[in-house]
C-alpha cells in the first residue's frame, strides 16, 4: 500500500522539508513506493550495523532506536515522532549505525537513499542549510543530553526530557502546561537511563512537591518555573 496524501503533507510539514522552495524538487522520491515504509506496531526496519541505511523521515507514529546493553537486553537512546528524522550521523561516511529502529505505534516511514539526499543537496541551496541546521540542532541536543546524564538525577532528567526537551524551559501566558504522555513507563525510563522504580519515585516525589499533578494520559504543571527552580535550584544550565 502507498502512502495517503495525508502522509505526503506530513513529510512535506516536517522538521527537514517544512517551507521549502520548490516542493516539486522532492515529490518524486517522497511518491516512490519502495522508499515508503507502511509498518504496524513493534516492527523492527533498521538492523544495528546496518552500513550507509540512508535518511529516515517519520510521517507519522512513533520509533525508538535502540541499542544492546553490554549486560544483555536493551537499552532505548531516543524516540523519534512524526515530523523527526533519523540516521542522519551516517550519511556520506560509510558508517554502520549503531543502533536498530523499531516502531512503538503503527508508522509510515520514508527511507531516502544517500543517491537520493546528495541529489537534492546539489539541487537546492535551501535544502542544504536546512539539513546543516537540522546536523548543529541535532549535536546541540546531544551535547546537552549528555550534561543532563551525568549532573543530574532522575527527576531533573524527567523535567529536562518531557518538559525543557534539554532546553530552556517553556513559558506560557499564565505559567501553566499539560503534558499528554503516550510513552509506556519502562520505556520511558529505558531513555533516561533510570530504573522502572526510580522512574516512579521521581513522578512521586514531584506530586508530593505539588509541582505536577498526575492525569489520564499525562500531567498538568501548575507553575512551570516553580518545578525549574525546584529540580534546577542553581538555574538552568542553558
Amino acid at each position: 500500500m502507498a502512502f495517503s496524501e495525508t502522509d505526503i503533507s506530513l513529510l512535506y510539514g516536517g522538521k527537514l522539508l517544512h517551507g521549502l522552495p520548490r516542493p516539486e524538487l522532492f515529490a518524486p522520491a517522497l511518491r516512490r513506493r519502495e522508499n515508503q515504509l507502511l509498518l504496524p506496531a513493534d516492527a523492527v526496519f533498521l538492523d544495528s550495523g546496518t552500513i550507509a541505511p540512508g535518511l529516515f523521515l517519520v510521517a507519522h507514529g512513533t520509533v525508538e532506536l535502540v541499542v544492546s546493553a553490554p549486560g544483555g537486553g536493551e537499552k532505548i537512546i531516543e524516540f523519534v515522532r512524526a515530523g523527526g528524522l533519523f540516521a542522519e550521523e551516517t550519511l556520506f561516511n560509510g558508517y554502520r549505525s549503531l543502533y536498530s529502529a523499531r516502531t512503538i505505534t503503527p508508522a509510515a516511514v520514508l527511507r531516502l537513499p544517500e543517491t537520493t539526499v546528495d541529489d537534492w543537496l546539489h539541487a537546492s541551496p535551501a535544502f542544504a542549510r536546512r539539513l546543516m541546521g537540522v546536523f548543529a540542532e541535532r549535536t546541540d541536543y546531544l551535547q546537552k543530553d549528555v550534561v543532563t546524564f551525568c549532573t543530574k538525577g532522575a527527576a531533573a532528567r524527567l523535567v529536562c526530557y518531557l518538559v525543557c526537551q534539554f532546553d530552556k524551559a517553556p513559558c506560557t501566558p499564565d505559567g501553566t502546561l499539560s503534558l499528554n504522555i503516550t510513552l509506556p513507563r519502562n520505556k520511558l525510563a529505558s531513555r533516561l537511563g533510570v530504573s522502572d522504580s526510580h522512574l516512579s519515585r521521581a513522578f512521586n516525589e514531584l506530586e508530593k512537591q505539588g509541582l505536577i499533578v498526575k492525569r489520564r494520559g499525562g500531567i498538568f504543571i501548575p507553575d512551570v518555573p516553580a518545578l525549574s527552580r525546584y529540580v534546577c535550584p542553581a538555574g538552568c544550565d542553558w
